[in-house]
């Protein structure tokens, strides 16, 4: 279920656009909120009732499918700025739908995304470049947490 939903967001994490002869990765929302990353994580002091793996992932889902839809484009942007400002935007939407989780395996495994795409995303607008290090081992680091995401969501 989720799964689908991040293979979607893995799909705009790594770029995969025709437009550009930049390999940048993908990017999220607004570039002013990579810069305010840390305050915009969730609380999770209003926890969300207990959720078997596959209601949770299904919230997801659901929720990530919806932000998906919303995008004016199914590609990333060719230029690091414009990826930076759309890896943003699904971390904080990650951000948003987290409070909504209520298997703690589920919770973990998006929540380790999340903090990914925004490190991805603060890479790519601090660097101005998709190739570069920083950004290489960013984006490197969100496939990591979307293998992570597959195993615990397997079922999309």
């Amino acid at each position: 279920m989720a799964l689908a939903a991040a293979g979607l967001g893995l799909a705009l994490l790594t770029g995969c656009s025709s437009g550009g002869g930049s390999s940048d990765a993908a990017s999220g929302g607004p570039s002013s909120a990579a810069s305010t990353t840390a305050s915009s994580a969730p609380s999770t002091a209003a926890a969300a009732p207990a959720q078997s793996r596959e209601q949770a992932c299904s919230v997801v889902e659901d929720e990530f499918k919806s932000f998906i839809a919303a995008q004016s484009s199914s590609t990333a942007p060719a230029d690091a700025a414009g990826r930076a400002e759309l890896v943003q935007g699904i971390a904080d939407r990650m951000d948003e739908i987290l409070p909504k989780v209520g298997n703690d395996d589920v919770r973990s495994a998006f929540e380790d995304f999340s903090d990914s795409a925004r490190d991805y995303a603060e890479a790519l607008e601090d660097s101005g470049s998709a190739t570069s290090t920083e950004a290489t081992e960013a984006q490197t680091d969100v496939q990591s947490t979307l293998a992570k995401v597959s195993k615990v969501c397997p079922n999309g």
